[in-house]
């Protein structure tokens, strides 16, 4: 029996983890929610649970010492933090975690990354800001991205997920509950008139390719794989959709990423003397940006099918928002 422990189980991905693995029963392994608080847990989730925090050392020995595959989602989730906090919430634990794992040779570690990764290895950002002033969040995910090719090397097998954006149920920080207020002040423009896409993922594909990284054979030790939905929609075709069935309002004008990044920036400026979020920051133009991303490669290795058109997922999304979001998101969960 190989255990499978899965980090952040209380989450929007981990909980889909967790799902897709009572729905597709495996002799061969078991499931281990690691999580802070086992309350948060689904109410039908009777296996084992890990409870601690991932800043604690000895917790994460215990973690690493039971796991043979550890798969990776908790996140200090915030899309206008600070460089500290990131560091401090999310990439030194996250470190501690990978470095453990492989001293105590766990054997596979399936990371949660989303396809924002691709235009940034790419160098296709519209802003010559560092990424560490555009995102601190994402600049902790490339290095983290880049620490786990260099330790593939030396025994563990990795495998990144770099996934569309999340829609369906137990949402928890995303792009639209942070993007759907704002399409109802009139005042978000469209980004080169919604022409690129928006490549959204239903949290039971998310769930499906996780358990297929786990039980996978892989053939190299080092894997970073695209994962998004059914079909790849572009914003204007998602916005369009939202304005037919919803009544969301459309963006009134268009304009250039390069202005939507200076923009951006003077929001987050003036907003750090003004109470609440801003209308905009940084890491949202940066999640719009195009990533040319398909599910060919995560077919070819993982056998994965999505299996949820992005339509389906958005509505069970709204739906759920129209319950759980009052008042609305904020870009960063509170410490």
């Amino acid at each position: 029996m190989k255990n499978v422990i899965i980090t952040g189980a209380n989450g929007f991905t981990g909980s889909h983890i967790l799902e897709e693995f009572r729905a597709n029963p495996n002799d061969e392994y078991k499931t281990i929610a690691a999580c802070r608080n086992r309350i948060k847990l689904p109410n039908w989730y009777e296996g084992e649970a890990l409870i601690g925090d991932l800043s604690n050392h000895t917790y994460i020995e215990n973690l690493t010492e039971k796991a043979d595959v550890i798969c990776h989602t908790a996140a200090w989730a915030e899309m206008n933090g600070s460089i500290e906090n990131s560091e401090k919430y999310f990439y030194n634990p996250t470190m501690n975690l990978i470095n453990t794992a492989l001293r105590n040779k766990v054997k596979r570690f399936i990371f949660l990354s989303a396809i924002t990764s691709n235009p940034i290895e790419l160098n296709k950002i519209h802003s010559k800001r560092k990424l560490e002033k555009i995102w601190p969040h994402y600049n902790s995910i490339i290095k983290i991205e880049t620490h786990l090719e260099k330790i593939s090397k030396k025994g563990m097998e990795i495998v990144i997920l770099r996934v569309g954006y999340f829609t369906g149920k137990n949402y928890a920080l995303g792009l639209l509950p942070i993007l759907l207020p704002r399409l109802k002040t009139h005042l978000v423009p469209w980004i080169k008139n919604g022409k690129t896409t928006l490549p959204l993922i239903d949290g039971r594909d998310i769930g499906q390719v996780f358990r297929l990284s786990a039980i996978a054979q892989l053939k190299e030790e080092f894997n970073s794989i695209d994962v998004v939905g059914k079909e790849i929609p572009t914003v204007k075709e998602v916005f369009n959709y939202l304005h037919k069935k919803y009544k969301y309002p459309l963006p009134h004008f268009s304009v250039s990423y390069r202005f939507a990044h200076r923009f951006a920036r003077f929001m987050q400026l003036i907003h750090r003397i003004i109470p609440g979020d801003p209308l905009i920051v940084p890491a949202i133009v940066l999640l719009l940006e195009e990533t040319h991303a398909t599910n060919k490669k995560a077919e070819r290795i993982l056998n994965y099918k999505s299996k949820i058109h992005w339509k389906e997922s958005v509505d069970i999304q709204i739906a759920e928002m129209k319950i759980k979001q009052y008042p609305k998101m904020k870009m960063n969960k509170e410490i």
